[in-house]
Formats: structure tokens, C-alpha cells, sequence
């Protein structure tokens, strides 16, 4: 792609899910540059969340959206930009200080940004072009030199060949067409590539969906009470509103959840707004459109104060306004109890937000787990022309066994129906890891299952240090106690779910980890928005169940698996503890059955000494500092 981009004057654009993943392509274009012996110069993108020194220590900063964030510096550069023409005079803050919080009210202009402006960016390209750097250098040099890191690159990538960003600047229209600015191209000259690719489908759906959360409805309802309820035109007051509008919401959650989620029937929640008010379709619309004026008035006022440009009147308004055309077959509507009472428009439909794609030169989509790939094609919608291409793995296949466990299950009705099932799986995971002399995985399908088997003797049996990954761990916390783990010699086991932030997207090379082992099979949760999913890709495609299902489970299974095997030096053992494994042989070449899995284990490491046998002691799944107690 580079030879490619090189000879027709474009500029590659390599979309990634995770800033980790950006890490690994810097790598790999630093490699090329170094092995070509000549210079190739590429910028790392990052959100101005993440490199905006300014604010980073600014409380109310805490959660705010791009748009928020992006109106609060505008009005900062825009104070700058005057100050440095001497239009005006420009205060900052005589003192940031170190770690603790400031007033956003004491910020005038940007100290940061000013930098940037009187910096010669050929001098930056030229110390970059020597030695590409990684984004955690990036970040530090600018921090060194008081730079403002996100300006910056921004400066530098009009200069730059490949530019790596996250899926968002992409896939946001808007920010789209601001990266496209500062790359100084049109779309016809970019060459997109987009890495983790079977993760873009549910990310663009999840991207397009609308939720109106119950806890935006209240402080929507605080928001409007605490400035002085005001009456809408010839309606209810704004707070009467709002309360009917949180009533409705809780009331659908309420009934029509049980579990997860619940489709909600057609017109219910306008049908109980409109009955409680006592008015028409139109009528609501003007009160809803007089309660949005509201709402983007006061956050032009917070903006002028200096405050967040923050409504949450304007968002559920502009969000009910939309509501009634989240029609199918695009769309479906339903209650949801996790992660948060709300009602949601689920996107169904992946290929309309995806449609900055066919805008491009070409795109690349690559993943070691994209098939099936006729699925990913059609939900995208990038045409029956695009070309396919399957290839097997260049890793040495003697390098990796396949084996399955036809003694056990996870399946669900098994689980209920057997009370010594749990602890039947936890003694045999424990036989199983008696006989692995080297680091391991066990990856879950859920967290639910993975601490009913702790608390049914696992937790009890492993030594060494374990760590166990929980649902809401904060990522940095789960970073740096990973890196802990992998290093430490006395590291024995890691404990995770399949499909979770430890068994996809992180590399565990060399000895650092050897050994996967899949307790059961790792099919998506049913919920009534995959239930929709899968009629309307029966409808459109034929091949619900396959698509929805199947390969979301294969899928989890090969990124897990995959964890032990990232390069033609590694060797490894993955175990799947389910009898119903052979139906997914197809992604896990050469599969056999479990026989004397001691005999298979040291002939296959070499007669490795039992690191279980080697640890001094026993402790219990170490967590970090603030984990949560694990739930009753």
C-alpha cells in the first residue's frame, strides 16, 4: 500500500479500534522505514480527551462529549489566536498546578496552543522523520516542550504519509470531513485500511442507535428546575414534561423487561406520552422544539461563562424529536435494564453509517477472525465486486494444538438443570491446568460464569500469582496489572472472559503466555436486539442464525485462541472445555479430543518442569488495589 500511495501521490489512512492497535501499526512503519532506508513519515491521532493538557485536570471536563470538549477549546484557540495578533490580552491560569484540580472559569486562553503556533513544524517533521515516534513519545515530547499534542499533530499531518487514527474520526461524518481538511486531500485520494475489522459492524450499529437513558430524563428534569421551570407554548410546564417523559421510560422498563432488554410494541412510548399530556403529535413537537431552544440557549450561556457547554434538556428534546422516524426495517425499539434503564432506536443497519467508506481510493479490511466474509461484505454494503480473500495462517501449524474436552459443557440448560455442574467444571478446569507447565489463559463466557466457578473451589486451587480480570476495571488499571502479570515469574494463571479486552487486541508473546483454555463456548447472549439482528439479516441475507450467532462465537474463539500465537517463534496448547467443540472445527484445524492430556502436554513442551509444582505457595486470584468485592 505504501509502494501504492508513494507512486499515485495518496496518503494511507489506517483505522484501528484501540489505542494499543495504533501502537503495533507505528511499529510496523517504523520497521518498513528502517528496512527501506529511507524516511517515511507518519502521525498517530489521538482525541483531544486524551491529549489535551489544558484540561486534563479540570473536574467538570470529567465525561464530556467530543463536541463539548471541541466548542471549550475553539473558544480557547480563538482567545489565543487574538492575544498572539495583539488584538487582545490573554490570562491564563498563573499556575496549573500538578495533579490537582483547577476552575475552568480561571482559563482564558491556551498557553499550549500558543506554543504551537510559534513552533516550525518542518523542524518537528524533520526530528520525526529520523525516528518515528510511538503516541506515548509523541505525548511526552509535546508535555517536554509545552506543546499542545493534539494541535500539533494535527499541524503535522498534511506532511505525513500514513496517518493512524481510531475508528471515530472516520465514521463520524463531521470529524470525517475535518480529518480529510487537515490531511489536505479529498477523499478520492485516500487509501483506507481498517484493522480488527470484524469489530466495525457492531461498532457502526452501536454508532447509529439512539438511547434516552433514564438518568439523562432526570437531569434533564434538575437541570430545567434549578434554573426556574418555565411554561412551554400553550402546553405543560417544561418540568411536567420532562416527569412524564421519565415516568413513561421507567414504566416501559419495568413491565416489558425481564433480563437484558425487551422489543418494545409499536408506538407504546409515544402513545403514553401524548395520553398522559393530553395532546397531538404536532403539538408535542412544538413543546419539544420550544424545550431544545431552551437547552442550546443555556449552553451558549455555560459556553460564555466558561463553563461545559453542557444541556441535558437539549439532548432528550433533539433525542424525542427524532424518535418517530427510528422506523423499521432500519431500526428496532427496545426497553433496556443494563447497562442502564433506557429506551433505544437499535441501529440494525450497518451499511448506512458505513457509507464514508465507498467514498475512498480503495479500503483494505483485514482480521485474523473476518470470516465468514460474504457477512461482513453485505453488512457493510460494499458491493457484490469487492474482492475476498482467505489465508491461511504463515505460522508453522506443528506449532499449535487444538484439543476439546467431550466430558463437559457450559450449555445453559445443563448448568440450571445440574447442581454439581459448577463445581464438576471447576475440578476439571483445575486437572487441566495441573498439566499446563506454562503461563495460561482461561477465558469464560461470561463473568457470571467465571465467579460461580471461583467460588465453586477454583479460587481456592491456584497458586502463583493469578490474575483475574472483573467487568467495570478501569483501563488503565487493567493495563498495568496485565503488564504485571506477563512479567512476573511467578504468574500462573490469567482469568478473563472471551470476547473481553484480555482476549482480543493484546499481544502475549514468547512465554508470556502458552497456553488458552476455553471453558465452554462463547455464543453471544441472546437479547431481544440480536433476536431483531438475526430476522433482519434472515430477511436480507438468508443466514441470521449463521451471522448472529455461529460466527460471533467462532469468532471469540479464534481471537482467544489466537492470544498464544503471535509469531512463527510461538508455540501453544488451546483447550476447549465443551463436548459441543467440533462444531467449530472448521475454525480450529487439526481439533482431537482430550486423551491423556498429561502424555499430550509434555510431549508437546519438551517435558517442561510443572510451574504449578514450582510455585512456593498458594493465594488466592490476585486483584488489583480497587477492585470491587466479588459479588454474593
Amino acid at each position: 500500500m505504501l509502494e501504492h500511495a508513494e507512486a499515485a501521490d495518496h496518503k494511507i489512512l489506517y483505522l484501528v479500534r484501540t489505542h494499543s492497535q495504533e501502537v503495533q501499526v507505528l511499529h510496523e512503519a517504523r520497521t518498513i522505514a528502517h528496512r527501506l532506508d529511507r524516511p517515511l513519515f507518519a502521525v498517530g491521532l489521538q482525541g483531544r480527551a486524551r491529549r489535551c493538557f489544558l484540561l486534563e485536570n479540570v473536574a467538570e471536563i470529567k465525561g464530556a462529549t467530543a463536541e463539548e470538549h471541541g466548542k471549550l477549546c475553539a473558544d480557547r484557540k480563538r482567545v489565543t489566536e487574538r492575544a498572539m495578533a495583539g488584538e487582545a490580552p490573554v490570562t491564563v491560569a498563573p499556575e496549573l498546578p500538578e495533579g490537582g484540580e483547577i476552575d475552568l472559569t480561571d482559563l482564558d486562553g491556551c498557553p499550549y496552543y500558543a506554543r504551537v503556533l510559534q513552533t516550525d513544524v518542518q523542524t518537528v517533521v524533520e526530528r520525526f522523520g529520523e525516528k518515528m515516534p510511538m503516541p506515548h513519545e509523541f505525548d511526552q515530547f509535546a508535555r517536554d516542550e509545552n506543546l499542545c499534542a493534539y494541535e500539533l499533530a494535527k499541524r503535522l499531518v498534511p506532511r505525513a504519509r500514513l496517518v493512524t487514527a481510531p475508528y471515530a474520526f472516520f465514521f463520524h461524518p463531521y470529524i470525517r470531513n475535518a480529518l480529510f481538511r487537515w490531511m489536505e486531500v479529498t477523499p478520492d485520494r485516500v487509501d483506507l485500511v481498517i484493522d480488527e475489522a470484524h469489530n466495525l459492524p457492531s461498532h457502526l450499529r452501536d454508532l447509529a442507535t439512539v438511547s434516552l437513558p433514564q438518568e439523562s430524563v432526570r437531569r434533564a428534569r434538575s437541570e430545567v428546575a434549578e434554573r426556574g421551570d418555565f411554561q412551554l407554548p400553550d402546553g405543560p410546564s417544561a418540568t411536567r414534561l420532562l416527569d412524564i417523559v421519565g415516568a413513561a421510560v421507567e414504566e416501559l422498563v419495568h413491565a416489558l423487561v425481564r433480563d437484558d432488554d425487551a422489543v418494545l410494541p409499536p408506538t407504546v412510548f409515544e402513545d403514553a406520552l401524548l395520553t398522559a399530556l393530553g395532546g397531538t403529535t404536532h403539538r408535542l413537537d412544538t413543546w419539544l422544539g420550544a424545550l431544545a431552544t431552551w437547552g442550546e440557549n443555556l449552553r451558549e450561556e455555560k459556553r460564555r461563562e466558561r463553563h461545559l457547554p453542557r444541556s441535558w434538556a437539549h439532548t432528550v428534546a433533539l433525542t424525542l424529536l427524532s424518535w418517530p422516524q427510528l422506523e423499521p426495517p432500519g431500526y428496532v425499539k427496545v426497553a433496556t435494564r443494563t447497562p442502564r434503564p433506557a429506551l433505544e432506536a437499535y441501529a440494525l443497519d450497518a451499511s448506512v453509517p458505513a457509507q464514508g467508506i465507498l467514498e475512498c481510493h480503495t479500503s483494505v479490511h483485514l482480521s485474523g477472525t473476518l470470516a465468514p466474509i460474504e457477512e461482513y461484505r453485505d453488512a457493510l454494503g460494499l458491493g457484490a465486486d469487492a474482492r475476498m480473500l482467505d489465508l491461511p495462517s504463515h505460522f508453522p501449524a506443528e506449532h499449535r494444538k487444538f484439543l476439546y474436552d467431550a466430558s463437559v459443557t457450559t450449555r445453559y440448560e445443563d448448568l440450571r438443570s445440574d447442581p454439581h455442574a459448577i463445581p464438576r467444571l471447576a475440578d476439571r478446569l483445575v486437572e487441566v491446568l495441573s498439566c499446563l507447565p506454562v503461563k495460561t489463559a482461561v477465558f469464560f463466557p461470561s463473568f457470571d460464569l467465571l465467579q460461580r466457578v471461583l467460588d465453586a473451589g477454583l479460587q481456592s486451587a491456584l497458586p502463583g500469582n493469578v490474575f483475574v480480570e472483573f467487568s467495570k476495571m478501569p483501563s488503565g488499571d487493567l493495563w498495568r496489572s496485565i503488564e504485571g502479570w506477563k512479567r512476573d515469574p511467578d504468574g500462573t494463571v490469567l482469568l478473563g472472559v472471551a470476547g473481553g479486552r484480555l482476549a482480543e487486541g493484546i499481544d502475549y508473546p514468547d512465554e508470556e503466555l502458552e497456553a488458552v483454555v476455553l471453558v465452554g463456548i462463547p455464543y453471544p447472549k441472546p437479547t431481544a436486539k440480536r433476536a431483531a439482528l438475526r430476522e433482519f439479516l434472515d430477511t436480507t441475507t438468508g443466514r441470521g442464525w449463521e451471522y448472529t450467532v455461529e460466527a460471533p462465537a467462532a469468532r471469540s474463539i479464534v481471537q482467544a485462541c489466537g492470544r498464544m500465537i503471535r509469531s512463527e517463534h510461538d508455540r501453544g496448547i488451546a483447550i476447549v472445555l465443551d463436548k459441543r467443540a467440533p462444531a467449530f472445527a472448521t475454525w480450529l484445524p487439526g481439533l482431537e479430543p482430550i486423551h491423556d492430556l498429561a502424555a499430550t502436554t509434555r510431549a508437546f513442551y519438551g517435558g517442561r518442569r510443572a510451574r504449578w509444582a514450582a510455585a512456593a505457595h498458594r493465594a488466592t486470584p490476585r486483584r488489583p488495589p480497587d477492585a470491587p468485592p466479588s459479588p454474593p
